[in-house]
């Protein structure tokens, strides 16, 4: 093995390190507004966090989550209208400012293979109805 494969083995660990840690910082905030008023105690929330529970299962398998994609035939680009950062919490690294992810690079897949299927779009109209998102499918 080259040092240039070894240095890239390397940072590829790193990145993989730098992502879960990612996960785990949504983890709080997740807990927090999953067991308020908000949360499992309203109907909005119950399906938020079926849908955060769903996603996130969904996207520890890529290629499952792209077939679902092509399956349902999604189309369009992320228009950065926040909204799918804001679903039952906001991200801690959305930044309102720039309308960016402060992450971006390293971002999770859950967030890489937003939206899977239909219903990702459905929640994220329960969070803003008014905000069209430039994603669509073409399958219910």
């Amino acid at each position: 093995m080259s040092s240039n494969e070894g240095l890239v083995k390397s940072l590829l660990k790193v990145r993989w390190i730098r992502r879960t840690w990612h996960v785990w910082e949504r983890t709080p905030p997740f807990l927090k507004i999953a067991f308020s008023k908000d949360g499992i105690l309203s109907a909005k929330g119950r399906t938020l966090i079926r849908g955060k529970f769903r996603r996130g299962f969904l996207s520890i398998f890529p290629s499952v989550a792209h077939a679902l994609q092509k399956h349902y035939g999604l189309t369009g680009e992320c228009q950065h209208c926040s909204t799918s950062c804001k679903l039952l919490f906001q991200c801690p690294h959305w930044d309102d400012v720039t309308s960016r992810c402060s992450v971006y690079e390293d971002r999770p897949n859950i967030c890489r293979t937003f939206p899977i299927t239909p219903q990702d779009i459905k929640d994220r109209d329960l969070v803003s109805p008014n905000k069209p998102c430039g994603f669509t499918f073409k399958k219910p």
